[in-house]
């Protein structure tokens, strides 16, 4: 008796499954969300400023002319894009420490006056060649130049006191 019963059942459902199925005609409405605001990246500078974007240290952060250390790292804030030729007027003219760190500096411009300099930090930024070197090296013990795409070191020999010299990944390096 059983297996009659099972058998009525399979019988139901190929009945089922060759009847004709009725579609029913819906309409589907796409509600998309509303666009999200932009995001606030001028703050983090990826992919580099605009063309015309010209910061300098002294646009990007207070400079104290009494301190002879001065640190500015670009993760923190606005990237700095030119060191420039003028440093020496917002900065203390005893200036031993520069550090200016994850930036988007090209060329090492505006170091010429510093002659006290021990440690020079532009560690991660674009410089390609080292420069200025011939009277801040006078003076230099550490010098940081990792991160970069140097090309010559040979402007070290300028450095007589240089006794720590960090270059990695300075990718262009031959």
């Amino acid at each position: 008796d059983n297996n009659n019963d099972n058998n009525n059942d399979v019988d139901e459902v190929k009945e089922i499954e060759n009847e004709p199925v009725e579609e029913e005609s819906k309409t589907m409405v796409v509600v998309e969300p509303p666009n999200p605001p932009p995001l606030p990246l001028d703050w983090t500078m990826q992919g580099g400023p605009p063309a015309a974007a010209v910061r300098m240290p002294s646009d990007v952060v207070d400079i104290d002319v009494s301190e002879t250390e001065l640190t500015i790292v670009g993760t923190a804030g606005q990237k700095i894009t030119h060191i420039g030729k003028d440093l020496m007027a917002y900065c203390n003219p005893n200036l031993t420490h520069l550090i200016l760190r994850s930036h988007l500096i090209r060329t090492m411009e505006g170091l010429d006056a510093f002659t006290h300099m021990e440690l020079l930090e532009l560690y991660d930024n674009q410089i390609e060649a080292l420069q200025s070197l011939d009277v801040v090296g006078k003076t230099l013990r550490i010098l940081d130049m990792s991160y970069n795409v140097i090309r010559d070191m040979a402007p070290v020999q300028l450095c007589p006191h240089l006794e720590e010299l960090c270059a990695s990944f300075c990718f262009d390096l031959c």
